[in-house]
């Protein structure tokens, strides 16, 4: 088995998609096998597709738009984003473009998941998650440990 990835997306400066950065500090505090690294790619775009390098498991987290009730945590597969027709600009753009684009650059492709929560808004200039995405941190965290076993 290669490098495992866990790579964490966001913007703490927009409201609830900081989700991402708060899972990436919390992830930090653990001790982890010797094959996972983790990773806060921020608001990278295309340039995180440097993290997807020299790995057979990837995990994404990241913040999500209409996949379910604000906090709930949904464990997707790159499949579940590719099928939902997506916005030309705004949240929700980055992760399908950059599964796409992985697509054309790599093979073969990691064993790829998707870690996110559903978010109530993005707030451009606005600090702070709000109360049921932050609790959803935790869970996070905790499912993120679930799948990446020793």
């Amino acid at each position: 088995m290669g490098a495992r990835h866990i790579i964490c997306f966001g913007n703490e400066l927009h409201g609830d998609d900081g989700f991402g950065i708060l899972v990436y500090a919390q992830l930090r505090q653990l001790t982890w096998p010797n094959d996972v690294e983790v990773f806060n790619a921020g608001i990278a775009g295309l340039n995180a597709l440097r993290f997807l390098e020299d790995c057979s498991q990837a995990i994404l987290v990241d913040a999500l738009a209409n996949f379910g009730n604000v906090g709930e945590v949904c464990l997707l597969r790159p499949e579940d984003l590719a099928d939902r027709p997506q916005q030309l600009t705004g949240h929700g753009l980055g992760l399908p473009y950059l599964l796409e684009a992985l697509k054309v650059i790599r093979e073969p492709l990691p064993d790829i998941l998707i870690v996110g929560v559903e978010i109530a808004a993005v707030k451009p200039f606005s600090p702070g998650l709000s109360d049921k995405t932050e609790q959803a941190v935790a869970n996070t965290v905790r499912m993120i440990r679930g799948l990446l076993p020793e």
